[in-house]
């Protein structure tokens, strides 16, 4: 037995146009709140901002770390005092060519501590970004209605 509603439509029929307009609903609600996510966080990359933290400290951790062997790396880029033998004076120059040349490790050293502040500083701003595109979200969506 089919139920009608006073102007002749099912029940049925009803709630799957009711069903119906509420996902327009939502659907105009999601899109709204894409467009604006597009629009706060542009092209930017974004990362919740927990995850950023711990990539952060970890990075910061491994800059401490390249601190540290700032003593050995002055030691390195200089030839080692090796005397006067004829292969002393060819390791001696060649020992530092290898620790200071664009291959060595004092340049390495420099490219990734200048890496890791920079990701350090982009990881920050998609943490930001995160934020900001949430409190955006958040502040789209509509409040339940007060009991």
């Amino acid at each position: 037995m089919v139920i009608a509603t006073p102007d002749g439509q099912s029940a049925a029929g009803a709630q799957l146009v009711a069903r119906t307009a509420e996902i327009a609903t939502q659907s105009a609600q999601i899109q709204a709140s894409a467009q604006q996510l597009s629009a706060a966080a542009g092209t930017g990359f974004h990362i919740e901002p927990e995850a950023a933290a711990t990539l952060i400290k970890s990075w910061m951790t491994s800059l401490d770390e390249i601190h540290g062997l700032q003593n050995y790396l002055d030691t390195v880029s200089q030839a080692p005092k090796l005397g006067q033998t004829p292969g002393a004076s060819v390791i001696g120059p060649f020992t530092q060519q290898v620790a200071t040349d664009p291959q060595g490790i004092v340049l390495a050293l420099q490219n990734l501590t200048q890496t890791l502040k920079d990701m350090i500083r982009a990881y920050q701003k998609a943490s930001t970004n995160y934020a900001e595109t949430e409190a955006i979200i958040q502040a789209s969506m509509p409040k339940a209605p007060k009991a």
